[in-house]
């Protein structure tokens, strides 16, 4: 993986913020979930709204003294003929880094071009994200795809990964298009990045531009999970008979073990989807309310809104924690203030039963129902 991706995006168009260089890298890839907007995105968030992911994002740079002039590339890109040492441009390349982590993005627009002139891949991939993301240049995607076209052709997979998704999100996307996403996603899966692999099970898992298959969209999202993917392993996870599809020395993994590794590896949603387990006693995993709720709570933590109300149940009822109702009134409406109706409904109904009831007390604790007491993503 070249050095390039500790400071740009292999994941562009899944972020709602101004992204910081260093982050850009650890956004997500398609989940395949329709769940709510994380608090951070939401303006109507109360007071109580946690903080612990501002300190990764970095306030927008001051725009440059003047726009660097990009000179006009015929429409083939092979990298142009040098007769400097490779050594040159790579050496380019790490300068160009440096000045973009620093925020000057006129030198590391010329350091970059210089790099990507001389023959270095990644050179032309931090072009194209610059181009991509609106970073010292006006936002262009014509411009970006160029540049990750070079990148790709040169052998940079993540070039090919980003210039597929230009080609796949777009709104206006044709069928042309996205054919040409999913053979630049198969030749990034290909040259290692786990991310296009991840991407390319989620078009096949969907029919999004191809002919729906499961067992395609498995095969791309073993791939992405066998290559360092914890997205790759959240969507294995959730996908039928894991056990005995994930490969003979790991016919043992089932979807709370799948999701188990994801939550440990930093995934939120995998942790959300263990909660649920254990809450249900689901797929295998025990019964498990203080299991439950240490997971729910690791979700909460990481901005997962239903997982704080499912948390709430939990307090409500004195399930696997010490009841506390005042806690449970507190994360029912952080759940209903981030939008979550759910969270709206259960603050709602208790505190109508307080008014008759100031101290519930519930001795009998709920078993596993067709109709889940919990929230289910």
């Amino acid at each position: 993986m070249k050095g390039i991706l500790l400071f740009v995006c292999c994941v562009m168009f899944a972020i709602a913020a101004d992204p910081s260089f260093d982050d850009i890298a650890q956004q997500g890839a398609q989940y395949n979930d329709s769940g709510l907007l994380p608090p951070s995105q939401n303006p109507s968030l109360s007071a109580n709204t946690p903080q612990n992911g501002s300190e990764n994002q970095m306030l927008t740079p001051n725009a440059p003294m003047a726009e660097p002039k990009d000179d006009a590339l015929p429409h083939q890109y092979p990298m142009t003929d040098r007769l400097d040492s490779p050594d040159v441009a790579t050496a380019q390349l790490k300068a160009a880094m440096d000045y973009a982590k620093k925020g000057d993005y006129v030198n590391a627009f010329g350091l970059f071009k210089k790099s990507c002139d001389g023959g270095n891949a990644s050179g032309c991939f931090g072009l194209g994200t610059m181009y991509a993301v609106g970073r010292g240049v006006d936002m262009d995607l014509e411009k970006a795809k160029k540049y990750y076209e070079m990148g790709c052709s040169a052998g940079d997979p993540t070039s090919c990964t980003n210039l597929a998704m230009i080609y796949n999100d777009d709104k206006n996307a044709s069928k042309d298009d996205k054919e040409l996403a999913v053979q630049f996603y198969m030749t990034a899966c290909q040259g290692g990045d786990a991310i296009a692999c991840n991407n390319l099970g989620f078009m096949y898992a969907n029919g999004d531009g191809v002919t729906k298959n499961f067992f395609t969209a498995v095969k791309y999202y073993k791939m992405a999970c066998d290559g360092g993917s914890n997205l790759g392993c959240y969507n294995l996870g959730l996908t039928n008979n894991t056990q005995n599809i994930y490969g003979k020395n790991k016919n043992k993994l089932s979807k709370p073990d799948l999701n188990y590794m994801a939550c440990n590896a930093g995934d939120i949603k995998g942790c959300a989807n263990l909660g649920y387990m254990y809450a249900n006693g689901l797929d295998g995993a025990p019964l498990s309310y203080a299991y439950a709720a240490k997971y729910f709570k690791m979700a909460c933590d990481g901005l997962d809104i239903g997982s704080c109300s499912n948390l709430g149940v939990l307090y409500q009822k004195g399930l696997g924690v010490t009841q506390n109702i005042d806690y449970a009134l507190d994360l029912y409406a952080y759940a209903c203030n981030a939008g979550l109706q759910q969270g709206c409904d259960n603050y709602r109904i208790l505190k109508q039963d307080l008014s008759i009831n100031p101290h519930p007390k519930y001795n009998i604790k709920p078993q596993p129902m067709k109709k889940s007491l919990f929230y289910q993503r």
